[in-house]
């Protein structure tokens, strides 16, 4: 629901968490530009995994049916969870968006 959606509390720690990550590949601090960009692409790729998802039910359902579909979602939400849970470990950011993708999906 909305603590997933709306992430402006943790903003400072995401932020961080991606200047540690590029420091980490590239050496230097990431550039402020770089860093707005992709705050904005963490925060709107959630809405677009969830146009995505409501576009896609419909046909989910159809197809698989409504308790299979909801297992898949199930799935889906699980490895969202896996790719954020361990994106600080695996030092990627990607994995973090990625994860909010599928969970907007969800």
């Amino acid at each position: 629901g909305y603590n997933t959606g709306v992430i402006n509390a943790p903003q400072k720690v995401i932020e961080e968490f991606y200047n540690e990550t590029w420091i980490h590949r590239y050496g230097e601090p990431i550039l402020p530009s770089t860093l707005t960009t992709l705050w904005s692409l963490s925060v709107a790729i959630f809405s677009i995994g969830g146009m995505l998802g409501a576009f896609s039910v419909g046909l989910f359902v159809n197809r698989f049916g409504r308790r299979n579909s909801m297992l898949m979602v199930n799935l889906l939400a699980f490895v969202a969870a896996v790719l954020m849970g361990f994106s600080k470990l695996g030092k990627s950011f990607e994995m973090l968006i990625l994860g909010r993708f599928i969970i907007g999906v969800y």
